[in-house]
C-alpha cells in the first residue's frame, strides 16, 4: 500500500484523505463538552500503524478521537514542536 512512495495506513481522515506514515495529523479527543486537539505523527512499528504521542503510542482505529491530516514530517516539521496540544473546545 504505497502512495507516491509513501506507506498508506489504509485509514482515511475526516476529509476522506488517505493517511500515510510520516503524516502529521490533528487528533481531536473527547466529546463536545471536553475536547482538545494535538498534532501527532503517524508511525509504523512491527508492521502496525500508530499515533506517536509525547507519552507513548496508540492505534489509529479508535472511536475516541478524529484524525485530520495537516502536513508531514518532511515538509512541516515545525508542527511537532514542544507543546503539541494546540486547541481547546471553543478556541
Amino acid at each position: 500500500m504505497k502512495k507516491n512512495n509513501r506507506i498508506s495506513t489504509g485509514i482515511k481522515d475526516i476529509h476522506d484523505i488517505e493517511i500515510c506514515v510520516d503524516d502529521i495529523v490533528k487528533v481531536t479527543y473527547g466529546d463536545a463538552v471536553q475536547n482538545f486537539s494535538e498534532n501527532e505523527k503517524i508511525i509504523m512499528e512491527d508492521g502496525k500503524f500508530y499515533l506517536d504521542h509525547e507519552d507513548g503510542t496508540s492505534t489509529l482505529d479508535s472511536s475516541y478521537y478524529s484524525l485530520e491530516i495537516i502536513g508531514n514530517i518532511h515538509n512541516n516539521p515545525e508542527l511537532l514542536q514542544e507543546g503539541r496540544r494546540i486547541s481547546f473546545w471553543g478556541d
